[in-house]
């Protein structure tokens, strides 16, 4: 499950949370998490193609910032997996549980509108980051102000409250503070590497082989990836406490797991590193691009002799932040497609919950569908790292993050398709054919269409399958492609790319209604197509 995480991911590098977990004499926060060589010994064009290649070691203190974020992760989707219904259907429904009562078309739109709140803040939450407070003061502020949200959350779910007419306001306002720290999180945490890009060791056992930095920064993230889906499976757990206790003991499941998370991150204060903040550097960013747009959209229009010679000032960067930036925008090319991609990715916490309430559940919660998502992401994450990927290898297919992703994408789009063909079965079925429990049959929603809810296992293995190879790509790309100094800003952009998906996540829910969602499905699945075949003939050969 991914936003995405800390993988989602979304996530930042070097300029995150380097009060990564380090030994007190360090001076070079990323070193801690990955240890090798002191002297990189490079090898040869014979070695490179001969020798085996291996991952550098990553260190155990990297395992507690996974365990800081893997609890939020945790706390997020606990909550997040009973909002559909929880919004959708009416207090006290029959055979589903319930609160506010406002229909598939508004439970869709909020939890599009919590999404956007979620991925637009790390954006001003990373100019707090690296201008003012630093990364650490950053990240604990945005943590309270995370758990005062589902604090809110959580008393407005009380039976008495929804009967007295709170849920509405104490959910909005909920969503505005979980918003605000969710992206203060996310501007503020990450996984971290370091090292040369290739070097020959040698094993204990005698063997010589290549340490591939580029493996290891794809080892660290598909490491955090995978933690961020054990948090998520916190959604079993939510959904079934939902169903059987009520909406507000999965909000109280969330309080606690953040409030451990919290917790984990205080205690180990001492052991951060504490990166200054640097005012200096989004300004500087901002003014370059806009003599950039100011020059007709010409970078060179921004490098320093270009602004001595045309206006006579001199401005406070060099030629190699120009050629740094220049970097990065030509490696958010990529991320075009993201917004899509991302929208498909959002349907199992919206609509295909929605399409399950309207199936045969054998009793389990309709919602609990969605933690097949982070289970089938467990499962593959390790498959890959040991097999697939070392096959792609050996027969010469260079698993390179863009040939991920284009695989991933067609994957997705392969997903959305399936959920279409289901939710045409559904409409098929009786009692209420294109009209699920909303037909007098229905018996006010207890009857639902006779149509099995294990339909959907594919949609959710075939999504996780295109899920692992293009959301940890997305965010390995950008450590890889990215100047130093731009790493942060290249991540916060992915961010943007999830924010702009719940902008078009708003603009479609109207549609989110039965009988169009057929339509609707196929219409996501034509799209990711397009955009699939598109990004595989741009970006195929690049490395």
């Amino acid at each position: 499950m991914g936003v995405p995480s800390e993988e989602e991911g979304v996530v930042r590098t070097e300029n995150s949370l380097q009060d990564v977990l380090c030994n007190e004499t360090s001076t070079v926060p990323l070193s801690c998490i990955i240890s090798g060589q002191d002297e990189p010994n490079e090898p040869s064009k014979e070695e490179l193609a001969n020798l085996r290649r291996v991952g550098s070691k990553i260190q155990a203190a990297a395992w507690l910032v996974a365990l800081f974020s893997g609890a939020e992760r945790f706390a997020f989707y606990a909550l997040q997996a009973p909002l559909q219904n929880y919004i959708q259907n009416p207090h006290k429904d029959v055979g589903r549980p319930g609160a506010l009562g406002m229909g598939q078309s508004a439970a869709t739109a909020l939890n599009c509108f919590l999404e956007l709140l979620c991925y637009t803040t790390p954006v001003f939450a990373g100019v707090l980051a690296d201008g003012h407070w630093g990364p650490y003061k950053t990240l604990v502020v945005s943590c309270w102000i995370y758990l005062c949200g589902i604090l809110l959350l959580l008393l407005t779910s009380i039976p008495r409250a929804i009967e007295a007419g709170a849920g509405l306001g104490g959910l909005i306002g909920s969503f505005i503070l979980i918003g605000l720290g969710v992206g203060g999180v996310k501007s503020s945490v990450a996984p971290f590497t370091g090292g040369s890009e290739k070097r020959i060791d040698i094993l204990e056992n005698g063997e010589r082989v290549i340490v591939d930095h580029e493996l290891t920064v794809r080892r660290v993230y598909s490491m955090f990836y995978w933690c961020t889906n054990v948090g998520a499976l916190s959604g079993l757990a939510s959904t079934t406490m939902e169903k059987y206790l009520g909406f507000w003991t999965s909000f109280l499941l969330a309080l606690v797991a953040l409030a451990f998370g919290t917790a984990v991150l205080i205690l180990g204060r001492r052991r951060y590193y504490r990166r200054k903040p640097e005012a200096n550097f989004r300004a500087n960013l901002l003014s370059a691009l806009a003599c950039a747009i100011k020059g007709g959209l010409h970078l060179d229009s921004a490098r320093p002799a270009a602004q001595l010679e045309k206006y006579g000032r001199a401005v406070p960067w060099d030629e190699q932040f120009v050629d740094d930036l220049r970097q990065a925008l030509q490696a958010c090319k990529i991320w075009a497609i993201y917004p899509i991609v991302w929208l498909c990715y959002e349907q199992s916490s919206t609509n295909l919950i929605s399409q399950a309430g309207q199936m045969i559940t054998y009793g389990i919660p309709n919602d609990a569908m969605l933690s097949l998502n982070p289970l089938c992401v467990l499962i593959i994450v390790p498959l890959f790292e040991h097999y697939v990927y070392p096959y792609m290898h050996k027969v010469k297919l260079s698993p390179r993050p863009t040939v991920r992703m284009a695989l991933g994408f067609a994957l997705t789009a392969a997903s959305m398709a399936i959920a279409s063909g289901i939710q045409q079965i559904v409409y098929n079925a009786p009692p209420c054919y294109d009209m699920p429990l909303e037909c007098p049959a229905s018996e006010n929603g207890g009857n639902p269409n006779q149509a099995s809810v294990l339909l959907q296992l594919p949609v959710y293995v075939i999504g996780a399958l295109g899920e692992v190879l293009w959301s940890v790509s997305g965010s390995e790309y950008a450590y890889n492609k990215a100047a130093p100094r731009m790493k942060s800003t290249l991540q916060a952009v992915t961010m943007l790319t999830v924010a702009m998906n719940s902008a078009l996540g708003l603009a479609v829910s109207p549609a989110a209604h039965n009988p169009n969602l057929t339509i609707l499905f196929a219409s996501f699945a034509g799209a990711m197509t397009v955009s699939s075949v598109v990004f595989s003939l741009l970006f195929w050969k690049s490395d």
